[in-house]
């Protein structure tokens, strides 16, 4: 049995861990402005300093931020067909991938028995309206949440991501994914993380107190994520919409940022301290990762 409390977020700027599948690289995100609080462009690695406990870091790359990736995950389940929730569900997917605009790439998944790849990630929001309108729901299905999420991360991003996001409309049937033992969730968590993605969750609750409920809120909780509890599907567009909305203007806040990755040094370090050393720029704000809260 997994007890929930004993899982708490781990990556944190003092003892950052390494970047998954990165040995010994460390990531920060670094706001820099001018004097009028404007984003300072063109930064390189030779503007930047970092270092772990007092001893200087190799800077690896700096990049301004990246567009967000979303993996926008669907339980197309036997509790949506419980709920009759077809047509809100697709209303609710139309809404949500009118309200993200490009250059943010989404693609869409369906979890409802296993996880299928709809629309691999791609800017056309055509082709990904055209695909959530023929999506259809799996009666008897319970869905592969935490599967889903882990399999999407390890088969479907590319290494060294950037900005990953996952949006998931889920209900609160059966969790159907592999046996996980508590090590394993807090491993799971680990890497979402380590790696800054966030899980978004819109949960369609009318009986409250099943596991998916349980590892939404977690999920959310630990990443920075966006959680949003509704009793009837007619208000899956509304919640979609509304996370769009937080997710586009939380990206527009974190724009003025830079993603430098560095050698962390041998052994790392517990404290953390950064600086630029460009002339009218300065080190606005300092982030281990892009937590939205």
């Amino acid at each position: 049995m997994i007890r929930f409390a004993a899982v708490v977020a781990v990556s944190t700027l003092l003892g950052l861990p390494s970047l998954s599948g990165a040995q010994g690289l460390g990531q920060l995100f670094i706001e820099v402005t001018d004097g009028a609080g404007q984003f300072v462009p063109g930064m390189t690695s030779s503007d930047f300093v970092i270092r772990e406990d007092g001893r200087d870091a190799g800077i690896v790359s700096v990049e301004p931020m990246a567009p967000m990736k979303i993996a926008f995950m669907i339980d197309n389940g036997d509790r949506m067909v419980e709920m009759n929730a077809l047509n809100a569900l697709r209303d609710g997917m139309q809404g949500f991938l009118d309200a993200v605009p490009p250059p943010h790439e989404i693609s869409l998944f369906t979890i409802g028995r296993n996880i299928q790849r709809r629309v691999d990630f791609t800017t056309d929001r055509a082709e990904l309206k055209r695909s959530a309108g023929e999506i259809f729901l799996d009666r008897g299905a319970g869905a592969v949440v935490l599967d889903g999420i882990r399999e999407t991360w390890e088969r479907r991003f590319e290494d060294d991501e950037p900005f990953p996001v996952f949006v998931m409309v889920l209900t609160d049937g059966t969790e159907s994914s592999g046996n996980y033992n508590e090590n394993e969730y807090v491993a799971l968590i680990n890497e979402l993380i380590t790696n800054s993605i966030t899980v978004h969750a819109v949960l369609l609750s009318s009986r409250g107190g099943s596991v998916i409920n349980q590892f939404a809120l977690n999920l959310t909780e630990n990443t920075g994520g966006i959680y949003e509890n509704i009793a009837a599907a007619t208000g899956i567009e509304q919640m979609l919409v509304s996370i769009a909305e937080r997710m586009n203007a939380h990206y527009e806040n974190v724009s003025k940022r830079y993603r430098v990755v560095y050698e962390r040094p041998n052994p790392p370090g517990a404290q953390i301290s950064a600086s630029v050393t460009r002339p009218g720029a300065f080190l606005t704000g300092l982030y281990a990762g892009l937590r939205m809260q």
